[in-house]
């Protein structure tokens, strides 16, 4: 049975739920294991922390915060796509996706717990204009990527034991659906040149304000 979404999604639908069961279980684990880490921050680092978001949205409100040079807004949007691309071309890809997606899910969630750690509720308000405007399009593009990864890695996996040759998995919907997760990341990309800055600044004096 396959089940295909605009001529692209053309995988066997017995191959997308296992993949994606095990990229978001590890997702899950590794964001389980960032909101309880942020709990133990504490005493002179909880401070520290306090003090550098403070900073960071007193700057904001004053309109002084600079949009990043471009090479960093792109390594800090394409690096876990990229990422996630690369390990599909090796059979290691089987054990680096999951150990990816875990250290992801860790980072995105240690950072939006440590803004609800500091402000409550309107830290739920901070931490989604910061990671949830752009991050809207990039996770979901991360977990496509990562689902034909996984497949593809294990593809290769299979051939390298020994357990007949499968069909190669880089067909041309392989890569439409590369270029349509690359057309997603440049919207991100624009949201964080363009929109955040502003989203923020205006946020931030709400909060500072209350």
């Amino acid at each position: 049975m396959r089940r295909t979404v605009g001529g692209t999604w053309n995988v066997p639908e017995e191959r997308i739920l296992p993949a994606l069961a095990v990229i978001s279980v590890s997702f899950l684990v590794g964001g389980l294991a960032g909101c309880l880490m942020s709990t133990f921050v504490g005493g002179a680092g909880q401070e520290s922390l306090r003090a550098y978001l403070e900073g960071f949205l007193s700057t904001a409100q004053s309109g002084g915060t600079a949009v990043p040079a471009l090479a960093v807004q792109l390594w800090d949007i394409l690096r876990w796509p990229g990422l996630a691309l690369l390990l599909g071309f090796t059979a290691l890809g089987v054990l680096g996706l999951p150990l990816l997606f875990a250290v992801r899910g860790f980072l995105l969630a240690f950072s939006i717990a440590a803004f609800v750690q500091m402000f409550g509720s309107a830290g739920c308000l901070l931490a989604f204009l910061v990671f949830g405007v752009s991050g809207g399009l990039s996770i979901p593009a991360l977990f496509v990527l990562g689902v034909q990864s996984l497949n593809a890695a294990r593809s290769l996996a299979s051939r390298f034991l020994g357990e007949g040759k499968a069909p190669s998995p880089y067909g041309k919907a392989y890569f439409l659906r590369c270029g349509g997760c690359a057309a997603a990341l440049c919207v991100c990309i624009g949201l964080e040149r363009f929109a955040v800055p502003a989203l923020v600044s205006g946020a931030a004096g709400l909060i500072l304000g209350g």
